[in-house]
């Protein structure tokens, strides 16, 4: 799920304007509005562990956290479903809002060890 780069400029905009917005509805849909509202409710978290100082997205979901791989996989039902399993789509909302998020630089960074994201990689690669 890669954005054209005409998106990610209207994204780094301080504010997004009603055509903005308005585009964005039109092109995406539901899967904008549910985005847009993960950015705005704070729940994309970049984990980077030390000492890899590898990082690690999760966006908070209804129910869990589920772990974004961006521009290529969530763990969430509604990607393995539409985007793996019936090929309608290449993302789900949860990748959509991390990269927002990304670009907009609106999103809380935690750090923790690799010993703990050992610990935390069994919960959120969870499928179900």
């Amino acid at each position: 799920m890669s954005l054209p780069q005409s998106e990610i400029i209207r994204f780094s905009k301080e504010n997004l304007t009603q055509d903005d917005i308005e585009y964005f509805k039109n092109k995406y849909g539901k899967k904008f509005v549910k985005a847009l509202r993960a950015v705005d409710e704070r729940k994309i978290i970049r984990y980077k562990f030390s000492p890899s100082e590898s990082v690690t997205w999760i966006v908070k979901g209804r129910g869990r956290q589920y772990l974004v791989i961006p521009e290529l996989y969530c763990t969430c039902r509604s990607f393995y479903q539409e985007a793996v399993i019936s090929r309608e789509t290449n993302m789900c909302y949860h990748l959509f809002a991390q990269r927002i998020a990304e670009i907009r630089n609106e999103y809380e960074t935690r750090t923790s060890t690799d010993k703990e994201r050992r610990k935390l990689y069994i919960e959120w690669r969870r499928t179900d």
